[in-house]
């Protein structure tokens, strides 16, 4: 009796993140660009055209444009995390926060990036393919403060829609209100309630 034949689980191949000089110059990859077979995730940061975009590879992307310095010292957040999650459009200058007790002027970015000293809570950091991203509910709960009504009211609404991020208008208003008195916070209560209609 001929023994079974066993066949292998399908690999997933993990799609490259291209930046220049890694192999492909940045004159090289614009060709690339033109000629269909790559696509600019962010920034510098190139992926195959057929790459199926995920959080995972919008993380990857974004990493591979950092500093590793300042991906050990700095968290993804605001409309950066929203995009990393599916629900902004790329940012133009990534957004990355650094908690308030490290000394930010030592960062040295290497990118433009728009760096701002915040605290964390103990829920408000996850990892995402290696990269610090701000969860779902801190990434709200920052943009309904700290966005304007008219940008951040559309991604917040596709933030409340996307499957499996767990987040309700309710759970965005007792995290703002369990914050200590700050700049637009009755704003972003405004921009809460206007969630709910």
């Amino acid at each position: 009796m001929p023994s079974p034949t066993i066949h292998p689980a399908p690999v997933t191949a993990t799609p490259p993140i291209l930046t220049a000089g890694s192999p492909f110059t940045a004159v090289e990859l614009q060709a690339m660009e033109a000629d269909g077979m790559v696509r600019r995730l962010v920034g510098r940061a190139y992926v195959p055209v057929r790459a199926r975009t995920t959080a995972e590879l919008r993380a990857r992307a974004l990493s591979a444009m950092l500093t590793a310095r300042v991906r050990e010292r700095a968290v993804a957040g605001r409309m950066t995390a929203a995009w990393i999650l599916g629900c902004a459009p790329p940012p133009e200058m990534p957004v990355m926060l650094v908690e308030s007790t490290r000394r930010l002027a030592r960062l040295g970015t290497g990118e433009r990036l728009l760096v701002h000293e915040v605290s964390f809570g103990d829920f408000d950091v996850l990892e995402i393919a290696d990269l610090r991203v701000t969860s779902a509910l801190r990434t709200a709960v920052d943009l309904a403060i700290h966005s304007e009504e008219r940008i951040a009211v559309p991604v917040l609404r596709r933030l409340l829609a996307r499957e499996g991020l767990g987040l309700t208008v309710g759970l965005m208003v007792r995290s703002l209100e369990g914050l200590p008195a700050q700049p637009h916070k009755k704003r972003a209560r405004r921009i809460l309630e206007r969630l709910q209609s």
